[in-house]
């Protein structure tokens, strides 16, 4: 069970208490009033006792007095006090509803004093006949001072009732002001301390909150600690990557003037030297036919100037510079298709503006490189190879019909840039001139895609137009 929980159980139970000692208090309260009310009830009921016997006793003074002296003063108080006695004993039976026992004593009272009321109107309706001494007045005396002791001890019994009845209230109302007293204490004490815990447990969980997110800021400022190095690491990564491909765009570029100057200079040097060669002996196998030696040079001499024409070509197309990527690619088109037997058809258009020197360099390295792949690799017979301008975009594309690039090759081409040096620097270099290239490949052949912005001020060369 959690901190959180306890602390809502042990309020909870607090509240419940504290609402319980005010139901008690509720409770008490109740009792008093009831208790009050029972001790005004006593006293009233008292009271009523005593006017009663008053009035009875005053009645009775009265009679004896008019029986003894005939006065008719003590006639009239008499009159006047046994008015007065059925009101006074209404008033005790009303007041006596709710009291059983007190409601039967009230029937004896009732009885006895109207027993007695009789008696004493035979007495004063004796007085009144005028006899000097009414025989039976004697009996009627002893038999009133009878009825008193009857009303007397009724009364007596009534008033005891009420005295048992109100102790047994006081007793009733002690006994639950302790009790509840007791209750209120301990509730009390009890609430306070749930609420004490309660305020321990909301303390301990807020202080457990509070380190646990003091963990947790710190754990922020952790990772993004961890995301600034990251960030540091992934610029410098990005920077050394743009660093690689600038480096790798330099080794291609000095690649590209190696590959010049080595093919000017077998064209221009040992070209010539061998030409020369051919020149001294030509005469000779002219004027010794006998020797076949000389003949065997001179053709050895062709052979190797076929040769070194054709790596000088390889290495530095003729004509690239002088004439544009468009001449160049149909001489070199030309020239693959002769020396490897596959059919290549061409549709290679003159743009009408001459390409950057860079950018010209590229999109024949890449010719160069796909149509080598094809003889090397393909198996196919026929080619097809297009350069023309398309929404925006100048594209070249060499398309054969042969085996196709292994799917895992070209999955890892596309993913990484792998699956072969060849198609490696063919992207590199596209890339450089902010160019794209597509490869797709299937069963039935294989489709290079290079395609460069026309747009792009880079990839034309100022006011530069096709040679003529």
């Amino acid at each position: 069970m959690s901190s959180l929980l306890k602390a809502r159980i042990a309020f909870v139970i607090a509240i419940g208490l504290l609402l319980a000692c005010a139901l008690i208090v509720y409770g008490a309260l109740h009792a008093f009033t009831e208790s009050e009310r029972a001790v005004q009830h006593a006293q009233h009921i008292q009271v009523l006792l005593g006017t009663t016997e008053s009035a009875i006793a005053a009645a009775a003074r009265a009679r004896l007095t008019y029986v003894f002296s005939g006065d008719a003063d003590a006639l009239s108080q008499y009159n006047q006090a046994v008015a007065t006695i059925p009101t006074e004993l209404a008033d005790l039976r009303q007041s006596t509803r709710h009291n059983p026992e007190q409601q039967a004593q009230c029937d004896t009272l009732e009885r006895l004093v109207g027993d007695r009321m009789k008696l004493w109107e035979d007495s004063i309706n004796l007085k009144k006949s005028g006899q000097s001494e009414p025989p039976g007045q004697p009996e009627m005396t002893r038999q009133s001072v009878a009825f008193a002791d009857g009303i007397v001890a009724v009364t007596q019994k009534m008033r005891h009732e009420e005295a048992a009845e109100l102790e047994q209230t006081r007793a009733s109302s002690r006994m639950h002001l302790i009790v509840a007293v007791a209750f209120l204490a301990i509730s009390f004490i009890t609430a306070v301390l749930l609420l004490f815990w309660h305020y321990r447990l909301v303390r301990g969980e807020l202080e457990a909150r509070e380190i646990a997110e003091s963990q947790a800021r710190k754990a922020a400022d952790a990772a993004s600690e961890a995301e600034k190095k990251a960030r540091a690491s992934e610029s410098v990564a990005l920077a050394s990557n743009e660093a690689a491909r600038k480096l790798s765009a330099r080794l291609m570029s000095l690649q590209d003037e190696e590959r010049r100057r080595l093919s000017r200079d077998l064209h221009d040097s040992t070209g010539q030297y061998l030409a020369a060669a051919k020149m001294v002996l030509s005469p000779l196998a002219t004027a010794h036919p006998e020797d076949k030696r000389f003949a065997e040079c001179t053709e050895l001499l062709d052979r190797s100037l076929r040769e070194i024409r054709t790596l000088s070509h390889l290495l530095h197309p003729s004509g690239l510079e002088e004439a544009g990527f468009s001449v160049a690619a149909r001489w070199y088109v030309e020239g693959f298709a002769s020396r490897s037997g596959i059919t290549v058809k061409t549709d290679i258009q003159d743009l009408g503006q001459r390409l950057a020197s860079d950018v010209e360099i590229t999109l024949f390295r890449i010719l160069q490189e796909a149509l080598t792949n094809i003889h090397r690799h393909s198996g196919s017979r026929s080619a097809e190879v297009s350069f023309k301008a398309d929404n925006g975009n100048v594209v070249l594309v060499v398309r054969d019909f042969g085996t196709g690039i292994p799917a895992m090759a070209l999955e890892q081409f596309r993913a990484s840039g792998g699956a072969g040096v060849g198609l490696a620097g063919m992207r590199e270099r596209i890339h450089e001139v902010g160019g794209t290239l597509d490869i797709e490949s299937s069963g039935n052949g294989t489709c290079v895609r290079a395609a460069l912005p026309r747009s792009n001020s880079e990839a034309f060369a100022a006011g530069g137009e096709l040679a003529s």
